[in-house]
């Protein structure tokens, strides 16, 4: 495995942000159709995935599945959300009788970064709960676990989604945190690992960040 350097960090932050305009404004029915898509690839390739997890992560059998099955529902379940909650704006008071709607509508690039011992389920679900609602993502995930999210990775641009709107970027944590998290062109965080960590990423994003979800 290749790790990004700064060029590559650079170049995918400029694809997804290019990417970003068109994405936003895909039918929300064509986004969960994507995601469906990748549900059910997911499920055809479990055992393969289930193989990479397992010597990859060092997870159980049992365990490996169960990140299977979960990182399906979360495809399913945020291809509903986007359904109900980006397809039809919503009709909010107008107390003087004027139309007044809320459209929703996604934030920009998202880095999603996500630990070694949930690579599958964990891993899935912080980049469908992004691209769901419009945003394209960067995905980085932890170093010991990079082919397993290199597959998954691999199997949501299978389903549909272009590689410009979903980035894979293996990259170590001194990198992520010097070039990606300071850079203005972030628009929000998704991160799942330890308290120290979390605090350094809000500490980056503090100078600039828009969104922070933890």
């Amino acid at each position: 495995m290749i790790y990004a350097d700064k060029k590559a960090i650079d170049q995918a932050l400029n694809g997804a942000e290019q990417a970003f305009t068109k994405w936003r404004l895909e039918p929300a029915a064509t986004r969960a159709d994507y995601l469906q898509k990748a549900a059910d690839l997911l499920e055809q390739h479990r055992f393969e995935l289930v193989s990479l997890c397992i010597r990859e992560g060092g997870r159980t059998i049992k365990d490996a599945l169960a990140e299977v099955r979960e990182a399906v529902d979360f495809c399913r379940y945020y291809a509903q959300s986007a359904l109900e909650l980006f397809s039809i704006p919503v009709k909010l008071p107008g107390p003087t009788g004027e139309e007044n709607l809320l459209y929703h509508y996604g934030r920009g690039v998202f880095v999603c970064i996500s630990p070694w011992n949930f690579p599958i389920a964990i891993f899935i679900g912080q980049i469908t709960a992004a691209l769901a609602v419009g945003n394209t993502v960067i995905a980085k995930p932890a170093s010991q676990t990079v082919l397993t999210a290199m597959r998954c990775v691999e199997l949501l641009h299978q389903a549909g989604i272009p590689e410009t709107v979903l980035q894979f970027l293996p990259a170590s944590g001194s990198l992520t945190g010097q070039h990606l998290l300071p850079d203005p062109r972030v628009a929000g965080v998704a991160f799942t690992g330890a308290t120290e960590t979390a605090q350094f990423i809000n500490w980056q994003l503090a100078q600039h960040i828009r969104l922070l979800c933890r």
